[in-house]
């Protein structure tokens, strides 16, 4: 059921106007009503007062970018595959180009925007390569990943690198800090301070800029680097990314046991599955494990374990930038919800709904909670 729009005005047009995309005659139009409509004005208010809540509330440390599409290549949006066929014929990989591309788009790591942050270098793993994936790196470690031979991307802002910093200021300042490209770093002198690199937007071979430029342009990405080399050229060391930061509140720390828990009872589920039973000490010819208990009754240090990865995944969420937030209970959103519902009319569609015999009730999509 579509849900009802205030004096005509479509909640597709009124969601542009909020967010600042209107056209000039649809913000007329609606600045026109608000001055008949009660109701426009107070959903109008309302939006004002929750982006206040919101501004208000205190920032989280940083977040990295891993889901920021690396994408500036003119019209196909293949920057990252371009660096990544350079590293593939820098290490003497053979391959097909058209096989590439499908081989990428097929596996979902580039798509019409563009690649992922977190997908660069999935075709270099899927042909042989080692491939180690870095946020916050320093222009120092950089230098010596080289040194020992391994290829490198970058993922920077295109337009802060070729030095449009004035246009970039005003693009970091309203839009936000926007990692666009990837280019591979050919050299990294910190001696003469420059860097050079090869880009896939360039008609040069290679392109040289200070380094104080380069890491301007990096920064956008928190600095991320990918390095690549065949295996056994290099020693794996473990790269997990830095959590350290970030804080959790009460009520989601409060979470971490049930998660725990319920890792455990999916762990359970799939080794039951594979024919493991209980059995005093673990035996994998018979397939039993002392594991396969409730949660209550596992070993502590069994249980520590569980609820460090439920924290840790929690933590990774939120430095990735994404919040958990429990819409439907909380106070705000009910507050809203109840001065939100006369407006739409959902009110009156939810009392007809309670009302109704038992074998009538059919809830309209007004009936859920409005989505903001």
């Amino acid at each position: 059921m579509k849900r009802k729009s205030v004096n005509n005005i479509s909640d597709e047009v009124l969601a542009a106007f909020l967010d600042g995309n209107a056209t000039a005659q649809e913000s007329q139009a609606i600045l026109d009503m608000m001055s008949e409509d009660e109701g426009l004005r107070e959903l109008l208010h309302i939006s004002q007062s929750v982006d206040a809540e919101l501004a208000a509330l205190p920032l989280d440390a940083a977040s990295i970018p891993m889901t920021a599409i690396a994408a500036s290549c003119p019209e196909e949006n293949i920057c990252s595959l371009e660096c990544e066929k350079y590293i593939l014929n820098h290490f003497n990989i053979e391959f097909d180009e058209p096989s590439l591309l499908n081989e990428s788009i097929g596996h979902g790591w580039l798509n019409n925007d563009g690649t992922a942050l977190h997908n660069i270098g999935r075709l270099l793993e899927n042909h042989g390569l080692h491939v180690t994936r870095r946020y916050n790196c320093s222009i120092e470690t950089m230098a010596k990943v080289m040194a020992d031979g391994e290829c490198v991307i970058a993922v920077v802002d295109g337009g802060e690198l070729l030095g449009n910093r004035e246009e970039e200021l005003y693009e970091d300042i309203y839009m936000g800090e926007i990692p666009d490209h990837t280019v591979i770093v050919t050299s990294c002198d910190l001696e003469s301070g420059m860097v050079t690199v090869s880009d896939p937007n360039s008609p040069n071979c290679e392109d040289k800029y200070p380094i104080e430029q380069f890491i301007d342009a990096w920064n956008d990405s928190k600095n991320f680097m990918l390095s690549a080399a065949p295996y056994g050229c290099k020693e794996y060391t473990p790269t997990p990314i830095d959590i350290s930061d970030i804080e959790l509140d009460e009520e989601l720390d409060r979470l971490t046991e049930t998660i725990a828990e319920n890792a455990h009872e999916i762990w359970a589920q799939n080794r039951k599955a594979d024919g493991w039973t209980y059995g005093p000490k673990r035996d994998d010819t018979l397939k039993q494990t002392p594991d396969m208990v409730p949660y209550a009754k596992l070993p502590e240090s069994e249980k520590r374990y569980d609820r460090e990865m439920a924290v840790r995944t929690i933590k990774l969420l939120k430095k990735l930038g994404y919040d958990i937030v429990k819409h439907k209970e909380s106070d705000n959103s009910r507050s809203i919800g109840r001065r939100i519902n006369p407006i739409f009319g959902y009110d009156k569609e939810i009392r007809a709904c309670c009302s109704a015999p038992d074998n009538e009730i059919e809830l309209p999509d007004a009936c859920d909670e409005p989505e903001f």
